[in-house]
């Protein structure tokens, strides 16, 4: 498996985006997003959706100024984005809800039919970098989350991702699916000829299926069990069915009520801390709690106590001095990607 350089890979996924001619700035967004999800550790999220993602461009790219304007009030705003990259209208809505809490305290964007937006813990800390607190939801992805009880496939994997600013070190964030795991994360597994790990995937009986082939070819009866499992699966079943009605509705994208139809809409609120309490006293506050929870003791295995977002933080310092280590069948794909958009491939 080639080891890239994560410079020499942003490079490579940027020119073969701004191949298909879309504008630079928007190739600059989607490849950092791609990029800095696989540094992060996220290669679920990560540089194997860059062949999708030109073929898609080369189809027909909608451009984020385009975007149509539903419903505009001091506090929110809904969005018809036209079809344009959800990566790119994700990244420019952050914008609007922040200059909007900065006015309102507290700052929502809706937004509809968009292209696949990525990481969603890509987008909260950049609201919390701005002195606030950051929130996305979605209701976009495979339909391919069971409800608990069953395994046939019923909602998406309904993210959400949270993230508060603090005193010591980038913001805290928290980037989860409704599910037990990502379906990009399966995709992976089979990327790389393994098999899942019992406790993914279920059949029809309550069995546990670990060949992704399987999970691929058998949707109607293979399912993703909701987060908590098997024991404790209604938590994450219930929090997904809530994550709809939340964004489905407010969006103006809809509720999932087909395995094709409806739903892909995002959600984002950006809360203005100054507004509640000063940025300093907040930020003293929940470093505070930080230490205190961290300073509990670990159990055997476990060499320390994580906040949200350091596991994300240590992969990032690590990979970017060690490089980025992809699957071989992954930087084939995107050669050929390259090959056929007359993109040079660099020399590793």
């Amino acid at each position: 498996m080639p080891i890239v350089p994560h410079a020499v890979l942003n490079d490579l996924v940027f020119r073969v985006f701004h191949a298909t001619g879309i504008p630079e700035a928007d190739a600059h967004i989607v490849a950092d997003h791609l990029v800095n999800s696989q540094l992060y550790g996220h290669d679920s999220h990560g540089t194997w959706f860059t062949p999708a993602y030109a073929r898609g461009m080369l189809n027909g790219y909608h451009l984020w100024e385009d975007h149509e304007v539903l419903r505009d009030s001091s506090a929110l705003r809904i969005i018809d984005a036209k079809g344009a990259n959800g990566i790119v209208s994700v990244t420019r809505a952050l914008d609007i809800a922040v200059e909007k809490a900065r006015e309102s305290t507290f700052g929502f964007v809706g937004l509809s039919n968009t292209t696949h937006i990525g990481r969603l813990g890509d987008y909260p800390p950049r609201i919390a970098e701005e002195g606030m607190i950051g929130m996305v939801w979605l209701n976009g992805g495979g339909v391919f989350l069971a409800p608990f009880g069953s395994a046939d496939r019923r909602l998406r994997p309904e993210p959400i991702a949270f993230s508060a600013p603090r005193k010591n070190g980038p913001p805290f964030m928290l980037d989860m699916t409704m599910t037990v795991v990502a379906g990009g994360k399966i995709e992976q597994k089979s990327i790389r000829g393994e098999q899942m790990p019992d406790g993914w995937v279920i059949d029809p009986q309550g069995e546990y299926v670990s060949d992704p082939a399987r999970y691929k070819e058998d949707p109607d009866n293979t399912g993703v069990l909701p987060l908590g499992g098997m024991q404790f699966g209604h938590k994450g079943y219930g929090l997904g069915m809530m994550v709809e009605m939340l964004v489905g509705p407010l969006s103006h994208a809809g509720c999932t009520t087909s395995a094709s139809g409806t739903g892909g809409g995002v959600m984002i609120l950006a809360i203005n801390i100054n507004d509640f309490i000063d940025l300093a006293s907040y930020e003293d506050e929940v470093e505070a709690l930080a230490e205190w929870v961290c300073s509990a003791r670990p159990l055997p295995g476990f060499d320390k106590i994580y906040t949200p977002g350091d596991l994300e933080q240590e992969s990032y310092a690590r990979l970017c001095v060690e490089g980025i280590d992809l699957p071989e069948p992954t930087w084939k794909a995107i050669g050929e990607i390259a090959g056929e958009l007359d993109v040079a491939m660099p020399v590793l």
